[in-house]
């Protein structure tokens, strides 16, 4: 840390003395080719330019950010106008004492304290004080606003992951309920369903962290975890998957256990919900660079859909508002015996 403080000490120094050197190098090379005399121009500037560095650091350090930003205008306006004063006075007994008596004599006609020449001086160096403390505000302007952007970027990725991390208890909520309900009924089928969730929890601990995954090893899953939910519910149960179009798009990538959510809502609010035939449509496809996935479900008569969408889609949607902000479509449309869930969004 203290290595990394450091090194921003001396990039500030650096970025400031390069500003400083561009200065001389500006006004020794812009005043002399006028005056057509580099020497004196060289002369003039080497005597200022001191001054000039204490003047912009002064308003930089105690009249901008110790006064201003704290918000103490009483000081702000004293350092000001009091730096205006007294470095106007110290460039004009600069001039007077060292330039004048070499290059203009003339100036030595007027006395020392001659407040028009003192104020000219000083609106002179202070143009070039305010254009220091102007670069200095942009540079810190935009580091404060990198710094916030990976902050907000930082603050995003931590939220993205814990809501990441809460799609696995669900899912395992889920499943072990099931798992009881099959013990319970179809005991014969508990090594077959164990092999199926093996299967899945394989695909979580080792493609789940990814920030991207292939579409086919979601559809894999989805495919999985579909199979596993049959057994429980048996021939009662009818699922038809249209993923064919996106079948071979081994290169499409799409954010893992993204399409998961809307299936684990059509069982729970679904199949679960009776003992007699029901059934689940899953449709994947592409239109341009837009992926569309809608899962429609029957509801039994008399059953209300719940108003609210639980943790599963919830949190769908938190993701969905980090992934994509402002650039996706979920819609859910409850109707009679049956409720349809299509998301929308871009793919590369």
């Amino acid at each position: 840390m203290a290595r990394l403080g450091a090194l921003k000490f001396y990039r500030e120094i650096g970025a400031q003395g390069l500003f400083w050197l561009g200065y001389f190098l500006f006004e020794w090379l812009n005043t002399g080719a006028y005056m057509d005399n580099f020497q004196q121009s060289f002369y003039s500037i080497s005597l200022n330019i001191p001054l000039l560095i204490i003047a912009g650091y002064w308003h930089l350090l105690v009249t901008v950010r110790h006064f201003l930003m704290a918000g103490r205008m009483a000081g702000f306006w004293a350092s000001l106008l009091g730096g205006v004063l007294v470095f106007g006075l110290l460039r004009r007994a600069i001039n007077y004492t060292w330039l004048y008596p070499v290059y203009y004599p003339d100036g030595l006609l007027k006395p020392y304290v001659y407040w028009p020449k003192i104020l000219a001086e000083s609106m002179q160096l202070h143009l070039v004080v305010a254009l220091f403390v102007a670069v200095n505000l942009v540079r810190h302007a935009l580091q404060q606003q990198r710094l916030s952007e990976t902050y907000r970027r930082e603050k995003l990725s931590a939220e993205y992951r814990l809501l990441q991390s809460q799609v696995q208890p669900h899912f395992l909520f889920n499943t072990l309920n099931n798992l009881i309900s099959v013990s319970l009924h179809q005991p014969a089928q508990m090594p077959h369903l164990l092999q199926r969730l093996a299967g899945l929890l394989s695909y979580q601990l080792h493609e789940s962290h990814r920030s991207m995954v292939s579409i086919t090893k979601e559809m894999a899953y989805l495919t999985d975890y579909i199979s596993l939910e049959q057994i429980r519910y048996g021939d009662r149960l009818d699922v038809q998957t249209n993923f064919d179009e996106l079948a071979n798009l081994t290169n499409l990538m799409i954010p893992p256990m993204l399409l998961l959510p809307f299936v684990e809502n059509a069982f729970k609010h679904g199949a679960a919900q009776t003992e007699t035939n029901c059934w689940i449509q899953l449709t994947l496809s592409r239109t341009g660079n837009r992926l569309v996935y809608s899962v429609e479900n029957s509801v039994p008569d008399g059953v209300l859909y719940p108003s609210t969408t639980g943790l599963g889609l919830t949190n769908l949607k938190k993701r969905l508002d980090i992934l994509f902000p402002d650039n996706y479509e979920l819609v859910t449309l409850p109707e009679d015996s049956q409720f349809l869930a299509v998301l929308k969004f871009n793919v590369n």
